[in-house]
């Protein structure tokens, strides 16, 4: 106990003095004039020593005023078991001026109350000069000697301890725990050696008596002081435990309003302010006078988990360790870490007792850091920096209010961080967009004498950048051409590959191809086009940056040497070719000659006759697939699957190719579709399966595939040709003879053949890369000598697209029409009448152009439409058609050849032509076509 009472006092011990009890006894008579009956007790030098000791720190040599040691002696007496210091302090009272009735009023004026020690606390604060103590039996001593004994009786006094060292200053405070302190050892002494008697002391023998008859009450009271001191704490514990409550949750209603307003202003600060730096000081201030605590630091990790403090605030006295760098292995484990990241505290409140390893402890003590508050500062998913708080002098227990507030201000520290970071990035954003703004002007010049169309156009298609070239391409001015629709102005229709560059570019900010355009005349241009989406500060789309080369001039070069190249593959499956029409005219030969023979029963005739319309049907797509091929109607793009693509390649191998070489087709179930030329996709798939025969002279495998592939970044990367985005692979791999590296690394090169000199051009592989880098595409290629070789095409898809499949209708009836049929074929003539008259419609017929003129000059107010043949002899039907127009021109014409509608494409447009069916072609197609230009109308509605 007694060690104890030295630490709290920071007392020398006695054994330092050495002195003897009759040496320690004369010093005390000394002071005294007498030695204390509380004293002579003792025989222990060392005991003693360290009671006179304390007497004399304590008591004798205490600044604070006498009678203010002996009021708060005496009344904190009361709660002593023994009498003895009462009755000693009060005659001691006596001896300093107090009369009886003062002493006795002392004794039983009650402990005070909470309720009234906030305006104690008032009067002190707004009277009291820490420097100058109250003077005796004055209203500020009153209430300074309240608010001293609260501190003592109440458990809800911390409050009024806290006031009290900030009124008095920490030095006079110290002087009053040290009498608090002393009173309750000399409590503890008596309570301890009740048979002392106060009667033997010359205090007590010279004032007891004269109290006693001037005030009788005083011996009621001391006799039975105990009891009523008693009654008097029962009757408060009530009203000190409501007090008590209410002033808890006062106190942290105060604490939470505290510290909700300490977060709402270093918010506010975060908000108003882009100085990282005077935020982050302006925290730790603030936090270290709300914690009232000795140290508050924010701690910042460098690249290897160490780190340095970079804003401090210190008490007086506490050194400081701003700039310190701080290296802790704790950190340096990435699970360790992770745990501060998902909002670890660490609370430590004595480094000595928390279970700290002895380097931990060390490294806090080296810092003076006696108890520790540790909060993460989590900047997006990584751990930033700590939000720490010390208390240096001594143990804390921290409270949970006190760790929330540190957490919520260690998540507006991250906001500000985080603000601060997008300071600095727009900042540094708009000096290079000053720079870059800089740059554009110096390069305006250059922009305007590129070769190539440069055009910006915002979201909404308005043009926003229009150079010279630009100018000399499309022939529009830039003061004509800037807020115009891109849209309206360039293009005669939206287009599947215009679709897909504005939803490419918006998804993948980049998309090239080719586009179909039109300049200001009117004259059709193709272009390629590399468009570009320009983000703004906040990287949300902004505009589009359109670069366009004119290639047309180059496309019909290109055209040329496709069509030359495709007569090259007819002539290649030439062979094939005969073959398969020989097998269709077979089976129409035959049956012809069986339906002659009048024995012949009706359900075979029906067969037969159907055997001819199946073998006709695939005699004319054969015919129309080698003729379109051949004459190539590139230019026209569609969105289609290559599924159709793929059939139809193992269609012609089927027929075409030896039968030693087996051909498999795999194909992805829902495969998407691709925007292309079918003409042209078509050719690099016949020049790859072509070559692949050619690689298998004695027989192999041909295989034809497509699947989906979504290209990534990562993909991309690994091949600089790719583009990020959906794509379709077509496969076509073989199991031939294969290729050498070297053979491999030059197969794209123009007349490169490994073929002999009148087997092959070398333009087939050449032409294939070309025609998909035209689609946006490109090309692999795995090749082994003896194993075989595998190509794989890749094709920019389209997502969402779906095939329209109509399902079969009833043919659409005629209203008595009068339709006039010229053809130079009889049995066409008269195959199509029969057909129409079936539909209920009337015909006429021509067998060429002059009659033709004839029966309309004489029938035109009845005839409704005329279906024309474009090769007849005498007059053809372009020249028929231009002087039916002369006669009525508003007269219907449907065209029909075995030509392509490509063939005529310029002359429909001349002559208004209003259809075209290309022979063959089914009574449904006819029906169908007839219908649509009778009744146009109706297809305005359906659509």
């Amino acid at each position: 106990m007694q060690s104890e009472f030295n630490e709290k006092l920071h007392l020398t011990p006695a054994m330092t003095f050495g002195r003897t009890s009759e040496q320690i006894k004369a010093e005390i008579k000394n002071i005294f004039s007498f030695v204390p009956p509380f004293f002579e007790l003792v025989q222990t030098p060392q005991v003693l020593e360290n009671l006179w000791q304390q007497t004399l720190s304590a008591y004798v040599n205490n600044p604070l005023p006498d009678l203010f040691k002996e009021k708060v002696s005496a009344y904190l007496s009361r709660f002593c078991a023994v009498p003895y210091c009462m009755i000693c302090h009060s005659c001691c009272l006596r001896s300093l001026g107090m009369n009886a009735r003062q002493v006795l009023e002392l004794l039983e004026s009650p402990i005070p109350e909470a309720t009234d020690i906030d305006e104690h606390l008032k009067i002190l604060a707004d009277q009291l000069h820490p420097l100058t103590w109250p003077e005796s039996n004055s209203i500020l001593e009153a209430s300074l000697l309240d608010c001293v004994i609260f501190t003592v009786t109440s458990d809800q006094a911390d409050y009024c301890r806290q006031e009290l060292r900030r009124i008095l200053t920490p030095v006079n405070y110290q002087h009053v725990i040290a009498l608090i302190a002393y009173v309750k050892t000399c409590h503890v002494w008596m309570e301890a050696h009740p048979e002392v008697s106060y009667e033997a002391d010359p205090r007590v023998i010279a004032h007891l008596a004269p109290l006693l008859e001037e005030e009788p009450d005083l011996a009621d009271f001391f006799q039975d002081y105990r009891h009523k001191v008693k009654s008097e704490c029962q009757s408060q514990a009530v009203q000190l435990a409501e007090l008590g409550e209410r002033q808890r949750q006062e106190s942290a209603w105060e604490q939470q309003a505290e510290r909700e307003r300490l977060v709402v202003a270093i918010a506010q600060r975060i908000r108003s302010s882009l100085n990282l730096g005077e935020i982050l000081n302006t925290t730790v201030s603030e936090v270290r006078q709300f914690l009232q605590s000795e140290r508050v630091f924010i701690y910042r990790f460098l690249e290897d988990w160490s780190g340095f403090v970079i804003v401090e605030s210190v008490a007086s006295g506490w050194a400081s360790i701003l700039g310190t760098k701080i290296t802790d292995s704790f950190f340096a484990d990435p699970k360790s870490r992770e745990l501060y990241e998902q909002g670890r505290t660490e609370v430590i409140e004595d480094i000595y007792t928390n279970g700290l390893s002895k380097c931990h402890v060390d490294l806090l003590a080296k810092l003076q850091i006696r108890s520790n508050l540790v909060i993460p500062i989590v900047q997006g998913e990584k751990l930033w920096g700590l939000l720490v708080a010390n208390h240096c002098s001594e143990p804390r227990q921290w409270q949970q209010l006190e760790i929330d507030l540190l957490k919520q201000l260690a998540t507006q520290v991250a906001i500000a961080i985080q603000q601060s970071i997008l300071f600095e990035q727009v900042h540094t954003e708009l000096i290079e967009r000053q720079r870059s703004e800089q740059k554009i002007r110096e390069q305006a010049t250059l922009l305007d004498i590129a070769n190539d169309a440069i055009i910006v156009q915002a979201l909404d298609h308005k043009i926003r950048f229009w150079n010279k070239s630009a100018e000399r391409l499309y022939g529009w001015k830039v003061a004509d051409a800037l807020e115009q629709n891109a849209l309206q102005i360039l293009f005669k229709e939206t287009s599947p590959q215009l679709q897909q560059a504005q939803q490419s570019v918006i998804e993948y900010g980049y998309w090239q191809g080719e586009l179909h355009e039109v300049t200001k005349a009117g004259k059709e241009i193709i272009v390629e086009s590399r468009w570009t989406l320009v983000l703004d500060l906040e990287g949300k789309p902004q505009s589009i940056l359109i670069v366009n080369t004119d290639i047309t001039q180059k496309k019909q070069l290109e055209a040329q040497f496709l069509r030359t190249q495709r007569l090259e593959s007819i002539g290649t499956l030439a062979g094939g070719i005969a073959h398969d029409l020989n097998n269709v005219l077979t089976p129409i030969i035959m049956s012809s000659q069986l339906l002659l023979k009048p024995q012949l029963q009706a359900e075979k005739r029906q067969q037969l006759l159907t055997t001819i319309e199946k073998s006709a049907q695939r005699g004319a797509a054969l015919v129309k697939q080698v003729l379109s091929f051949a004459r190539g109607m590139e230019g026209k793009r569609t969105s289609f699957p290559v599924s159709h693509l793929l059939w139809e390649i193992r269609q012609i191998v089927k027929e075409t190719f030896p039968k030693s070489i087996e051909v498999s087709v795999d194909i992805s179930p829902d495969l998407w579709f691709v925007s292309g030329d079918v003409t042209q996709l078509h050719q690099i798939l016949m020049n790859l399966v072509v070559n692949a025969r050619d690689a298998m002279p004695n027989g192999g495998q041909l295989q034809l595939a497509a699947e989906n592939l979504s290209i990534d970044d990562n993909y991309a990367r690994m091949n600089l040709e790719a583009t990020i985005g959906p794509h379709c692979v077509m496969t076509v791999s073989d199991t031939g003879t294969g290729m050498t590296s070297e053979t491999l690394s030059r197969i794209f090169e123009p007349f490169f053949t490994t073929k002999e000199q009148t087997k092959g051009t070398g333009l087939g592989l050449s032409t294939v890369i070309g025609i998909i880098k035209s689609h946006g595409g490109f090309v692999t290629v795995e090749s082994q000598v003896g194993q075989g070789t595998k190509f794989q095409v890749y094709l920019p898809a389209q997502l969402g697209t779906k095939i329209s499949v109509n399902p079969e209708k009833e043919l659409l009836k005629g209203q008595g029409e009068l339709i006039l049929v010229v053809d130079d074929e009889a049995d066409i003539r008269e195959i199509t009448k029969t057909s129409l008259e079936t539909s209920n419609y009337q015909v006429l017929t021509a067998s060429d152009g002059i009659e033709a003129i004839a029966l309309y000059v004489q029938h035109k107010n009845d005839i409704r439409a005329v279906l024309m043949d474009m090769m007849m002899p005498e007059m053809n039907g372009l020249t028929t058609i231009k002087m039916l127009k002369q006669i009525n021109q508003h007269v219907l014409i449907i065209a029909s050849s075995g030509m392509t509608e490509i063939s005529y494409k310029n002359v429909f447009m001349d002559t208004n032509v209003k259809a075209f069916l290309s022979k063959p072609y089914t009574l449904q197609e006819l029906i169908k076509t007839l219908h649509s230009v009778l009744n146009p109308q109706s297809i305005q509605l359906k659509n």
